[in-house]
């Protein structure tokens, strides 16, 4: 007569058997996941895409959140203030100030770069943005390291000294805070589930980078339109458009992303429409190929498909990737909702085809 298993071994196998199942449903919730990478060079911008991503699918900022930014926004605004000073007088513009202005270039380099904008240094601010030297010098502003979409922080000194200003969503999208590490958000989405990661931009950033994401569901690579110009902040002499470039060109043909949908945001549209009436593409040494005639109406359309080409160039699996394109203003909420509206279909599409689910 043959003796069935114990009482001990059957619960055991039931809580073997729960716990495996447990382990599966979490696995498969885990797969289900679109998971989304931010990758850029240093100042691109993909840090704003992280935040608008916030503001579009997160919770909204909270008052407490608003008084944590404040200070933020008075720092940017006044360390901003202090470069121009400073640079001014490095380009020899000094004696382009306006002697009324004199004594506002002392208040300024006296602020504190973590002070709070009153009266006095927000009337500084004021005096010094409409001075000559100061507009000499930010016409020059690719010759030395300033974030350009704090000029809407100067445009609008008036409501920063203000007794009762507190940053707005507007002024957290403009507000520079390097990223350093990994910062993820979690979303839900018209029903799916979302993980964003933003990553530091900067060269000593970027070691961290592939190791911790050869499962992701597609990679955003977000590279500036604007800054042809300009030079990166770790290294003066690499051009930032060359170097988002040769960037671009690593992260596309990693092996890590191999079956990661791939999408390239040409981003700060608004500041490249701006600063291409002023600067010629062609008088930049390494896009000196550039053939757009500078001041015609359809300058604008010629420059964003030369660097758009000069980026699809870089893929080196034309018959196996597909690169998907937009050109975006990272601070524009209704223009982020649009764009990720379209990648978001992308991006669900080449999930299912990836699983098996359509072909």
């Amino acid at each position: 007569m043959g003796c069935g298993p114990s009482s001990e071994v059957k619960a055991a196998a039931k809580v073997n058997l729960e716990l495996n199942s447990n382990l599966q449903q979490q696995f498969d919730k885990e797969q289900e996941k679109i998971k989304l990478l931010l990758l850029g060079a240093g100042e691109s911008g993909k840090s704003t895409i992280f935040k608008q991503m916030r503001v579009l699918y997160g919770a909204p900022l909270s008052d407490a959140e608003k008084q944590e930014f404040t200070p933020v926004v008075f720092s940017n605004t006044i360390m901003s203030m202090k470069s121009l000073c400073t640079q001014a007088v490095i380009m020899n513009y000094e004696g382009s100030f306006l002697d009324e202005n004199k004594e506002a270039v002392v208040t300024i380099n006296a602020a504190s770069d973590n002070g709070v904008i009153d009266m006095t240094v927000g009337t500084a601010i004021k005096m010094l943005w409409s001075d000559p030297g100061i507009q000499l010098t930010w016409a020059r502003r690719a010759e030395f390291q300033i974030v350009e979409s704090h000029k809407a922080y100067f445009n609008d000194i008036d409501r920063l000294m203000s007794d009762n200003y507190v940053a707005t969503q507007q002024d957290m999208l403009l507000a520079r805070v390097r990223t350093s590490g990994i910062v993820t958000e979690k979303y839900v989405i018209d029903g799916s589930s979302f993980e964003m990661y933003d990553v530091g931009g900067q060269r000593n950033e970027r070691k961290k980078w592939i190791h911790c994401f050869d499962d992701v569901t597609a990679v955003i690579f977000v590279a500036a339109l604007s800054e042809y110009d300009q030079f990166l902040f770790e290294d003066k002499k690499t051009n930032r458009m060359v170097e988002a470039l040769e960037l671009f060109q690593e992260i596309c043909n990693n092996r890590y992303f191999r079956n990661s949908s791939m999408i390239l945001f040409l981003n700060k549209r608004d500041l490249f429409e701006e600063k291409i009436i002023l600067i010629d593409i062609a008088a930049q040494k390494p896009f000196k190929d550039f053939t757009g005639s500078f001041g015609s109406p359809e300058y604008y359309e010629k420059g964003v498909d030369y660097f758009l080409k000069k980026f699809l160039r870089r893929n080196k699996s034309v018959d196996e990737r597909v690169i998907y394109h937009h050109v975006t203003c990272a601070t524009d909420t209704e223009n982020v909702q649009v764009v990720f509206n379209a990648c978001k279909d992308i991006i669900l599409r080449d999930n299912l085809t990836e699983t098996g689910f359509i072909d």
